[in-house]
């Protein structure tokens, strides 16, 4: 795959977090497809958890978008914003076959992070 391929999954997985915190602030009036994914894994009841993860999911938006250039952090932090989705997104398919719940759009989550980490590696 040549090295624009490779930057693919690392703007998708950019996307898919500018999403998810759209969807939570907005509560799905725009997204609602994507609410109602994020609802089935984690209620937006108000609680702590609720309200700080459009800001995460920003901020990992953000660190894989624009890299080091996103509020002065090191050449690198691309890697690690890669890194924790992947924990996130595998932690999130855990839960949701532990559960016996549908999980395929988790694998999909978890492939397009694995992918964006293989693609930051390649670099």
């Amino acid at each position: 795959m040549s090295s624009s391929l490779w930057s693919l999954p690392i703007y998708l997985l950019s996307g898919v977090g500018f999403l998810g915190a759209l969807s939570r602030f907005t509560h799905g009036k725009y997204t609602p497809e994507w609410y109602a994914f994020q609802e089935y894994h984690s209620p937006d009841d108000g609680s702590i958890v609720a309200i700080i993860t459009p800001f995460i999911d920003t901020a990992m938006g953000l660190m894989l978008l624009f890299g080091a250039h996103t509020l002065r952090l090191s050449a690198a932090n691309r890697l690690p914003a890669a890194n924790i989705s992947l924990v996130f997104f595998t932690m999130g398919l855990l839960i949701q076959v532990s559960a016996e719940k549908d999980y395929v759009g988790d694998v999909a989550l978890v492939g397009l992070a694995a992918l964006a980490v293989v693609g930051l590696l390649r670099r």
